[in-house]
């Protein structure tokens, strides 16, 4: 089934038409929280106090909780997106005694130690595999000092002035296991493994090396049928993808993609009526960014339907991918153009 919205007012005469087309399963991206785990032998600072080549190593235990969006996919358990939105961890006290015979080299407490995790753009993650790039994640200490002597002289860092930035390294794994299923909703068991090692000088000829595993787990609901889950939440339960329950021109399937909820009034295309003989449609995402792939697609006559060539479009891919929240800026020339979004119902 089609939607169709007329747009006038283009220097060049446009229609622009809505197709919601069936046949494929969305990813879902889903905000939760999950907590660093007590397993064994995780969560475990390793930090290694390096002076004049003498070093000390001593464990620190991490805890704490993050903010995290997935992208899943629930006809094939995989995801393909793991972002840390925030995270606060705390680690325990350490001290160093840095010897060389009867010489002290180094005497250092690290204590009040409060960590940040982040991700630096967003996390993409292998579907198959679970398998990511660690780098993509850092930790910042915000808070804590390292405070001692050294045979190079007085040891006085302050994190909360002076904060030190680390990254993962190698790979991470996220594993999903299904546990539940309830009408619409299935519940997975959440495991993520982010490897961390990074080093950081103090002072000259004093460095401090940190590595570690961190281990987050948690659960996460997420609907089997996404279209289903948004019209559910917004008292449409019954609201069919292709049409338009409100009557407002834009079509339920569509605002569900773009990210709106069912009762937002999205302006979808705004014409740029700077440069004389282009039409410029640019349609602005919903708060939560785009929810499922959104295809820009042209001809001139109706017939034939191809995805717009990428040098005629700015700033996003085409098909507009899940999570994107820059709008779509579409320039097109001529003197008549016809353009649709389409958006596949899962």
């Amino acid at each position: 089934m089609m939607a169709r919205v007329l747009i006038s007012g283009f220097s060049a005469a446009s229609a622009i038409f809505l197709m919601l087309a069936g046949g494929a399963i969305a990813q879902v991206r889903v905000n939760t929280v999950l907590a660093l785990s007590d397993s064994p032998d995780v969560n475990v600072l390793n930090v290694t106090l390096s002076a004049l080549g003498i070093e000390d190593q001593e464990e620190s235990e991490l805890s704490g909780t993050v903010n995290a969006i997935l992208a899943i996919d629930p006809a094939t358990d995989e995801v393909s997106e793991f972002t840390l939105s925030s995270g606060d961890l705390t680690a325990s006290d350490m001290s160093f005694s840095l010897e060389l015979g009867p010489i002290s080299v180094a005497d250092v407490d690290l204590s009040g130690i409060r960590a940040t995790i982040a991700t630096s753009l967003q996390g993409p993650v292998i579907p198959g595999s679970g398998q990511f790039d660690a780098s993509l994640h850092q930790v910042t200490l915000y808070e804590g000092a390292i405070a001692g002597s050294a045979i190079t002289g007085e040891i006085d860092e302050n994190f909360t002035e002076s904060p030190v930035t680390g990254s993962g390294a190698g790979t991470g794994t996220v594993t999903l296991s299904r546990t539940a299923v309830e009408g619409n909703i299935v519940t997975y068991d959440v495991l993520v493994v982010l490897p961390l090692e990074f080093s950081s000088p103090i002072q000259d000829g004093v460095d401090v090396i940190v590595n570690s595993t961190v281990q987050m787990e948690g659960a996460i609901e997420v609907p089997l049928d996404p279209y289903l889950g948004w019209a559910e939440l917004n008292g449409i339960p019954d609201a069919p993808f292709e049409e338009d329950h409100d009557g407002d021109g834009v079509p339920n399937g569509l605002l569900w993609a773009l990210g709106y909820n069912a009762n937002d009034r999205p302006s979808l295309f705004t014409p740029d009526l700077f440069i004389p003989g282009q039409v410029d449609l640019i349609v602005t995402p919903g708060p939560v960014g785009i929810r499922a792939p959104v295809f820009v697609e042209g001809n001139f006559d109706e017939e034939g339907w191809t995805l717009l060539d990428p040098f005629l479009l700015l700033g996003f891919e085409n098909p507009v991918p899940v999570g994107e929240d820059w709008p779509i800026v579409i320039f097109l020339s001529g003197d008549r153009n016809f353009v649709r979004l389409r958006v596949e119902k899962p």
